[in-house]
C-alpha cells in the first residue's frame, strides 16, 4: 500500500497536527476533527522512521562538517599558527586570543540535544519494530510530533534533492 504523505503533507500545512489514533497508529487533526485519508498505520510509520533516519543521518552529518569547518581551529596549542575559519581570522586580527567558551559550550549543548533526540527516535523505532504483523501499536504525543517533523522534512525536500 503506498503511503498516503502527499494528503498527510497537505493536511499539516494547511494547520493540522499528527496525533495518536485511539484505535493505534496516528492520524491528522484539524479545528473540525480528524482529516479523513490521513490515517498512519504501524507499519507506514515504520516506513517512514526508516526513510527519515536516512534523512536525518546525512543532514548531522552535512551540518557537523560545516560548522567546524567555518568556526575553525585554534591552531597549534591555542595560537593564530595553524588556526582556521572564523576563529583564525579572528585570532589574526587580534580580536580574540583563543576560542570564547560559548563555542564548545554551545557545540556540548548541541550534541546532547542531538543525543538525546537519537535515543528518543531509537526507542520509537524500536517500539515500532517489536509490534506483531497485523496489530496497531499506541503511540504518545511525543511520538507523533517526531513523526510530524520528519514527514515535513520530507515536505521541504524539493525535486532531485536524492530522489530517483
Amino acid at each position: 500500500m503506498p503511503l498516503p504523505l502527499i494528503v498527510i503533507a497537505q493536511a499539516l500545512a494547511a494547520g493540522g497536527t499528527l496525533v495518536p489514533h485511539a484505535a493505534g497508529g496516528m492520524i491528522i487533526t484539524s479545528a473540525s476533527g480528524y482529516v479523513a485519508g490521513t490515517y498512519l498505520s504501524t507499519a507506514a510509520i515504520s516506513s517512514i522512521l526508516g526513510t527519515g533516519a536516512t534523512l536525518l543521518g546525512a543532514g548531522a552529518a552535512a551540518v557537523s562538517g560545516t560548522a567546524s569547518s567555518i568556526i575553525g581551529s585554534a591552531g597549534i596549542f591555542g595560537t593564530s599558527i595553524g588556526a582556521t575559519g572564523i576563529t583564525g581570522a579572528l585570532m589574526s586580527a587580534g580580536i580574540i586570543s583563543s576560542t570564547p567558551i560559548w563555542i564548545p559550550a554551545s557545540i556540548g549543548a548541541a550534541l546532547a540535544g542531538i543525543g538525546g533526540g537519537g535515543i528518543v527516535y531509537y526507542r520509537l523505532r524500536r517500539k515500532v519494530n517489536s509490534t506483531p504483523e497485523g496489530q496497531e501499536a499506541q503511540f504518545t504525543e511525543l511520538e507523533a510530533k517526531i513523526v510530524e517533523f520528519i514527514i515535513r522534512l520530507f515536505g521541504k525536500r524539493k525535486k532531485g534533492d536524492g530522489d530517483a
